[in-house]
């Protein structure tokens, strides 16, 4: 489980800062939209991960 989670954690925070830096890179006009936005596709992008975590068949994670 801790590969897996690692494994999300970097998908996300790669999808949130490339969500950030094509957005423009500014720290100060981030808005509450924004925000939603760069966690709504980090979620998206471990959505992949967590299916082959889910999967038996799938061995990248270990044998569950």
């Amino acid at each position: 489980m801790n590969v897996a989670v690692k494994s999300w954690l970097k998908v996300w925070v790669a999808t949130v800062l490339g969500m950030f830096l094509a957005d423009g890179a500014d720290v100060f006009a981030v808005d509450k939209g924004d925000v939603r936005l760069y966690l709504a596709a980090g979620a998206s992008a471990v959505v992949p991960l967590i299916i082959t975590y889910l999967d038996k068949s799938d061995v990248r994670f270990g044998r569950k």
